[in-house]
């Protein structure tokens, strides 16, 4: 077991798996034990099963995932092989295949309300004319009840918590082989607005509510390209958009914009930036831009993002907003720091955008609110306490090849991830299954 630390609370973090413990040794990577003095408040998670996701004869690879109200049943998209798949988790260290539901086009995002699945479905044939659906699936029977049209092609799906709206990012993404991907290209993205009746479905696909998105940003202003979006209790949506660089905030009752900001740049400090076969956290590059992608509501004020970045920036980062546009935090190069320590950093990303935050969820697990990152390059999960104002960082989690999809389940004191797979090194998709430790 590999023990580090790394940041600045005096707390101590006790747990399985790869942990980081809080305190001063990052600078030189040292290893450093941890007492069982002070064990602290917040318990790790353990690895408890995996799902070889090929092993079904049908998927090839599970991206974003969801859950069935009786929590024993995990859905995830398979973009490649045009599925829905169904896993049965009731037992976390067994997880079995459950069957999978083809769909017509490239599944993209899913998420649940009451009986229902909504799968967000590309079916663009060009980047010019790009098309795609919101799928109703009916979990029972597991059919598809209705395809309604969202004005173009779909990346992110939400759920509303009080199940009253569904979201989804439209992004109508660029070419990145035209003009090397510069914005702007049209069509432009938007956001669509689905209300759900008491039934928590779709009824009238004729109901959807455009948003329009141009205008916002500094970066490609009329050509918003929306690419994740998450709902807080007050039925605020939160939306990246990734390659503006820009954050905007929707009221899904009124279907309006009700704020917007710039999600900013950040100067890279003791991060490695050159491909040399070795991992030296000594280098610097000022004013990157954030562009991030996935983002989560911490609670009905604040959002965090993971900055992956995509046309010019990926500050390698988690940064936590004030709904306002205010930065409260900033992670900095610790998603860096956290891999070289367990020994993941992805070296031969050093000059493009290291380890790659690409996902975050959150959740409160009995008095804590934990927040998780996904590690696309560096095959890692790491797990922040926001307990507090700061959010720390206090484990480190292995996980399959390249994470795409982050499920906490507080109810079940678990959290689940999605790894794409690696074609190239013959490495399969896979999800894995975590249990916090009690």
């Amino acid at each position: 077991m590999l023990v580090s630390k790394i940041a600045k609370s005096p707390k101590r973090y006790l747990s399985f798996g790869t942990v980081l413990l809080l305190g001063g040794c990052a600078a030189n990577l040292c290893p450093c034990q941890p007492t069982d003095t002070d064990p602290g408040r917040v318990a790790g998670f353990e690895k408890a099963g995996e799902f070889p996701v090929a092993d079904n004869g049908f998927s090839k690879a599970a991206e974003i995932l969801a859950i069935k109200s009786d929590q024993e049943t995990l859905l995830y998209t398979d973009s490649p092989a045009g599925l829905l798949g169904f896993v049965d988790i009731q037992d976390p260290s067994s997880p079995v295949a459950n069957g999978v539901l083809a769909l017509l086009g490239e599944p993209t995002s899913v998420g649940v309300a009451g009986k229902h699945a909504f799968v967000a479905v590309n079916m663009s044939e060009s980047f010019l004319e790009p098309s795609g659906h919101l799928s109703v699936v009916d979990l029972n029977r597991r059919e598809i009840d209705r395809r309604c049209s969202v004005g173009g092609q779909p990346d992110a799906v939400a759920i509303s918590p009080d199940e009253r709206f569904v979201a989804v990012a439209v992004e109508n993404e660029r070419d990145e082989d035209l003009n090397d991907g510069a914005l702007p290209q049209l069509p432009a993205g938007h956001l669509a607005i689905f209300d759900l009746g008491e039934d928590r479905t779709i009824r009238n696909c004729g109901s959807a509510r455009i948003v329009a998105l141009t205008g916002l940003s500094q970066v490609g202003g009329d050509d918003p390209e929306p690419e994740f979006v998450a709902i807080n209790d007050d039925n605020l949506a939160a939306v990246t958009l990734q390659e503006n660089n820009h954050i905007v905030i929707v009221d899904l009752a009124l279907g309006a914009v009700v704020n917007d900001f710039s999600a900013g740049t950040v100067d890279l400090e003791n991060v490695d930036l050159t491909d040399d076969n070795r991992v030296a956290l000594t280098e610097s590059l000022p004013d990157v831009p954030r562009e991030p992608d996935a983002i989560t509501w911490l609670d009905d004020d604040h959002i965090a993002t993971a900055n992956e970045g995509d046309l010019v920036g990926g500050s390698r980062s988690v940064t936590v907003f004030h709904q306002s546009g205010e930065v409260i935090w900033d992670s900095g190069a610790e998603t860096e720091k956290a891999a070289a320590e367990a020994d993941l950093y992805p070296d031969k990303r050093s000059p493009k955008k290291g380890t790659e935050p690409e996902t975050v969820a959150s959740a409160e697990f009995g008095q804590d609110r934990l927040l998780f990152v996904a590690l696309e390059r560096a095959n890692a999960l790491l797990v922040y306490d926001t307990t507090d104002a700061e959010p720390a960082l206090v484990q480190l989690l292995p996980t399959g090849v390249a994470p795409e999809g982050i499920l906490p389940l507080s109810d079940r004191n678990m959290v689940i991830v999605a790894n794409e797979a690696d074609p190239e090194e013959g490495v399969p998709s896979t999800i894995d299954l975590f249990v916090r430790a009690e």
